[in-house]
């Protein structure tokens, strides 16, 4: 992948980022409230354009996932237990991910695919990963001017209390818990999740806020003009 094709990539992912950050923001404004009851079903319109938005989130967490298949170490791996862990989870995704990538065993196609478009793949997983890991440990250092959770219970509001992961499987752990509320936002009630999932409905916000919050400041580092917001439609 050029160096062009990277910062695309990086841009792409920013604009996930803000536009589910964005998203939240405005169904948990809209659609919720603290200790509420469900206020129905959106709009069939409005169904199309989220699920679009968060299958768009759920595909970068993946890739983020699968760049920690790849860059995971042994050396990184303080205890036995966490080892042990990590081998069942990587082995069952390292399995899905040969096969994604086109390099199973005896899988004629693999012979077909270029270096190339093996390394492009690599690499988007690769920096997929690094700016979800970055966001994870950023998060708590989050300014509260920019904390925009609608139902923060601090004042000022602050992810202050959400710890940044300190072990890989903390990582792994964490990245699951995302795309596992990605998931949950697909398929069930705002409100329910909201009185039901609040803490890690919370840290999923948290990860998008962060996740947009630095791509904006690496975006305007490298002269790229931020996107225009494109969810008033919901509000």
């Amino acid at each position: 992948m050029s160096e062009d094709g990277s910062l695309y990539e990086f841009v792409h992912i920013s604009e996930v980022a803000a536009t589910t950050r964005d998203l939240m923001s405005l169904n948990l404004k809209h659609r919720t409230q603290l200790g509420g009851h469900s206020r129905g079903a959106p709009a069939r319109g409005d169904q199309r354009v989220e699920q679009l938005v968060l299958q768009q989130a759920r595909d970068f967490v993946g890739r983020a996932r699968e760049g920690f298949v790849l860059s995971v170490r042994q050396a990184d791996v303080p205890t036995k237990g966490e080892l042990r862990f990590l081998i069942e989870r990587v082995l069952l995704d390292w399995a899905a991910l040969r096969e994604e990538l086109g390099v199973e065993q005896g899988d004629a196609s693999a012979d077909e695919m270029s270096f190339t478009e093996i390394v492009r793949r690599a690499r988007q997983q690769l920096l997929a990963f690094g700016v979800a890991a970055t966001a994870l440990g950023a998060l708590p250092r989050t300014p509260t001017a920019e904390v925009t959770f609608p139902y923060s219970y601090g004042q000022p509001p602050t992810y202050g209390d959400i710890p940044a992961p300190a072990t890989p499987a903390e990582i792994l752990h964490r990245l699951e818990e995302v795309e596992s509320m990605l998931w949950k936002l697909m398929s069930m009630e705002w409100q329910t999740l909201l009185n039901h999932h609040y803490g890690a409905l919370r840290r999923t916000y948290g990860f998008f806020e962060a996740n947009a919050r630095l791509a904006q400041q690496e975006a305007e580092r490298f002269g790229v003009k931020p996107a225009k917001p494109g969810l008033q439609l919901l509000a």
